[in-house]
């Protein structure tokens, strides 16, 4: 399964040549993971208030290709690429309007017990994904 989510480059998003700021990809991504969650139903609140689990960043690969704009319409593709355990992998790209790849990331999540500060399986929700 894959989601498409789409994004308007804000001013703060960039620096002085008013290109997107390297460290502000990260942040555009981890909305694009949240739409994610939500399109199939189990959003990181979800998880935490029902479940007991949240899902810090573990592990996060980013390659940088051409940059966005302020002002520019950008599109987050975000896929799940592996589920095992505890341990979830993102892949994302983003594309501006010419269909121009712009970065990628492989981003790894970890499913962690709130209480015990363990990880724990994923939940049984994500059973259902067609992973890519």
């Amino acid at each position: 399964m894959e989601t498409i989510f789409r994004y308007r480059v804000l001013y703060a998003d960039t620096d002085a040549m008013g290109v997107v700021y390297y460290g502000n990809y990260l942040r555009i991504y981890e909305a694009a993971r949240g739409d994610f969650l939500h399109k199939i139903g189990m959003p990181f609140s979800k998880m935490a208030k029902e479940l007991n689990i949240v899902c810090p960043v573990v592990n996060a690969e980013i390659n940088y290709h051409k940059p966005a704009y302020h002002d520019e319409e950008i599109i987050v593709k975000t896929s799940i690429s592996n589920l095992r355990g505890a341990r979830m992998i993102f892949d994302q790209r983003i594309f501006n309007s010419k269909d121009e790849l712009l970065n990628d990331i492989k981003v790894t999540v970890a499913f962690v017990d709130m209480e015990k500060k363990r990880p724990v399986k994923y939940p049984d929700e994500f059973d259902k994904l067609q992973l890519i």
